[in-house]
C-alpha cells in the first residue's frame, strides 16, 4: 500500500514540476517568442507562425496529459472502492482522449479478459457482483497476446487502441479505446505513447483497491474477513461510547450446512454459502457491513441502530433466505434455511468484542434450540417477562 501511494506521490510532484515549465515555455511562444534578426520576409513570418501555433498546441497538449495523470494519482491515493476508481478513471480518460468508447478490462487467469468499465459517449458503466459488462475485448484481446500496444484503423474509420495495464511487473489487465473520425485526431504513435502513459497510472489506481480486497474480503463469499470485523467492530465500539450512537450485531447461521455437505457434496455447500452471501449483501443498508464469520456463520455489523431495528432486519433476512430455492448444478434444487441471534452493544455491560458476538451467539443458540429457521434477541426475553409479569 504504501509503495503504491508513494507511486502516486511522486506522479503529483512531477506533475507540478513539468508543468510548471510547460507553462513557461507556453507563455513565452504566446508572447512572441525571441526576436526575429533582421527583417523577415511574408514567408519567414508565416512559417514562424505555423511553428508558434504548432507548439503552442503541443503544450497545451502536455498540460492537459499532466493534469490527467494528476487527477489519476489523486485517484489512486484517494479510494479503495474499484467502482469508484473505474468511474472516476474513465471520466479522467475520456475528458484527455476525446474518445467515443473507452473499456478496462481485468485479467482472469491467463488470457481472459472481464470488463469491469466502460464509457460509452458520456455514459459510464462499471461491472457489479449482479450485472456482468457486456463487452468484447476486441484491439484489447491483441494487445495481451502479443503483449504490446495496438494502434489500428484511421481516417474515416476513426483510432481504435489498447494497451496493458502492468503494475509492480504483473499484467493486471488493459485498456481498450476507439476514437471517432477527426481531421485533428492524434496521430497513431502519439495515441499509443498517450495510452500508455495514461494505463501506468490507471493500472496503480487500480491495484490499491483490488489488493485492499485481497486483505480484507473472503474470496467464496466476497464478505469481509473476521480479521476485518474484529478490527471494524472496536473502532464502532469505541464510537457508541463516545457519542452515544447505537451499534447492533446480527450473527446469521446457514441451518443443517453439515448435511448439504454431506448429502449433496462441497460444491454445493460453497454454493450455499454464496448465495446466502449474495441475499445478505443485497439486503443490508450501505452503511452496514457483513463479514464472513467462520465456517457457516454470517455476522452482519449495524452502526446506528438500535435492537429492534436490527431484530427487523434479520426478520427481512430469514424470509428472503427462504423465499427462493438455489440451484446447486446438475438439477438440484436446494432450499436454504438459517438462524439469528441478534444483539445491541451495552457499554454499561461489554467490555469488548468477544461480549457483544457472545451475546449475539446466546440468540442464535436459542433460535437453533427452539427449532431454526427463526430469530431470537434479548427482546424475546423481555417479552417474556412482560408476559410472565401481566
Amino acid at each position: 500500500m504504501a509503495i503504491l501511494a508513494g507511486g502516486a506521490g511522486v506522479s503529483a510532484l512531477c506533475f507540478g514540476i513539468d508543468s510548471a515549465r510547460i507553462r513557461r515555455a507556453f507563455q513565452h511562444v504566446r508572447g512572441g517568442g525571441a526576436s526575429l534578426k533582421g527583417a523577415s520576409s511574408p514567408a519567414r513570418s508565416d512559417r514562424h507562425e505555423r511553428v508558434q501555433q504548432e507548439t503552442v498546441l503541443r503544450l497545451r497538449r502536455q498540460v492537459e496529459q499532466l493534469s490527467a495523470i494528476r487527477d489519476l494519482a489523486l485517484i489512486a491515493n484517494a479510494d479503495v472502492c474499484l467502482e469508484r476508481v473505474l468511474e472516476r478513471s474513465l471520466q479522467v480518460m475520456g475528458g484527455l482522449l476525446g474518445a467515443r468508447e473507452i473499456a478496462v478490462f481485468l485479467l482472469e487467469g491467463e488470457e481472459t479478459l472481464r470488463p469491469v468499465g466502460h464509457r460509452l459517449g458520456e455514459r459510464i458503466e462499471v461491472a457489479t457482483e449482479d450485472g456482468a459488462l457486456r463487452v468484447r475485448a476486441r484491439e484489447a484481446a491483441q494487445a495481451l497476446e502479443e503483449r504490446r500496444t495496438i494502434v489500428t484503423g484511421g481516417g474515416r474509420s476513426g483510432l481504435q487502441a489498447a494497451t496493458l495495464l502492468v503494475a509492480d511487473g504483473e499484467i493486471m489487465g488493459a485498456i481498450e479505446v476507439r476514437l471517432s473520425a477527426d481531421p485533428h485526431q492524434l496521430e497513431p504513435r502519439e495515441l499509443g505513447l498517450e495510452l500508455e502513459g495514461l494505463a501506468k497510472h490507471v493500472a496503480l489506481a487500480i491495484r490499491k483497491p483490488t489488493l485492499y480486497d485481497r486483505a480484507v474480503v473472503d474470496g467464496l463469499t466476497k464478505l469481509y474477513t473476521k480479521r476485518h470485523f474484529l478490527e471494524q467492530v472496536e473502532q464502532h465500539m469505541a464510537q457508541r461510547r463516545r457519542l452515544g450512537t447505537p451499534l447492533s450485531l446480527v450473527l446469521l447461521d446457514v441451518d443443517h450446512f453439515k448435511q448439504v455437505n454431506d448429502v449433496h457434496g462441497h460444491v454445493a455447500g460453497d454454493l450455499t454459502l454464496a448465495e446466502v452471501a449474495k441475499r445478505v449483501r443485497s439486503t443490508i443498508r450501505g452503511y452496514d457491513q457483513a463479514f464472513r464469520y467462520g465456517g457457516e456463520e454470517v455476522v452482519i455489523m449495524l452502526p446506528n441502530t438500535e435492537l429492534s431495528a436490527a431484530v427487523g432486519l434479520a426478520e427481512r433476512l430469514r424470509l428472503i433466505i427462504r423465499t427462493e430455492t438455489m440451484d446447486a448444478g446438475e438439477g438440484k434444487q436446494l432450499e436454504i434455511r438459517a438462524s439469528f441471534g441478534v444483539a445491541e452493544f451495552d457499554p454499561d455491560t461489554m467490555q469488548d468484542s468477544s461480549q457483544l458476538v457472545e451475546a449475539a451467539d446466546q440468540c442464535l443458540y436459542r433460535a437453533k434450540r427452539g427449532g431454526r429457521d427463526r430469530v431470537c434477541s434479548e427482546l424475546d426475553t423481555v417479552e417474556a417477562s412482560d408476559r410472565r409479569a401481566a
